[in-house]
């Protein structure tokens, strides 16, 4: 994550007394779907299917496309959780808080996550529901 935006995030936690838990997504690309339809020969790996052809339905590590799948996928899941992405920064991620005057965030970059909350276990754990998430 930039270092800025880590610092701004560290800021407003201290300012507004917010909790901060971070956390990696495992494997994420392999979680999104393709965004287009992709397909890739079967290589020696498969037996004697080699040579079929096969239609990827995940991004896989390597493809040009993984990335910006998985950004979409999760933050599908980031709106299905009310939080909406910033117009400075599309990965910087906020929603009114239920529990005081001010707000929530979530920061990603790539598969990594920043949660800034009053209670940001409540998100972590919404957020484990759908992904294999590791504690930073």
């Amino acid at each position: 994550m930039q270092a800025l935006l880590l610092w701004l995030l560290q800021l407003v936690a201290l300012h507004n007394k917010l909790n901060i838990v971070t956390g990696d997504i495992s494997n994420a690309f392999c979680t999104a779907p393709v965004a287009k339809q992709i397909y890739a020969r079967a290589g020696p790996e498969f037996g004697n299917q080699e040579g079929c052809i096969l239609v990827l339905k995940q991004a896989l590590y390597g493809l040009k496309t993984a990335s910006c799948s998985f950004h979409e996928f999760f933050g599908n899941c980031l709106l299905q959780l009310g939080f909406a992405p910033t117009r400075a920064d599309p990965d910087l991620w906020y929603r009114k808080s239920d529990d005081y005057e001010g707000y929530d965030y979530i920061a990603t970059h790539v598969d990594d996550i920043i949660i800034t909350a009053k209670r940001p276990a409540e998100y972590m754990s919404q957020i484990k529901q759908q992904f294999n998430v590791r504690n930073k």
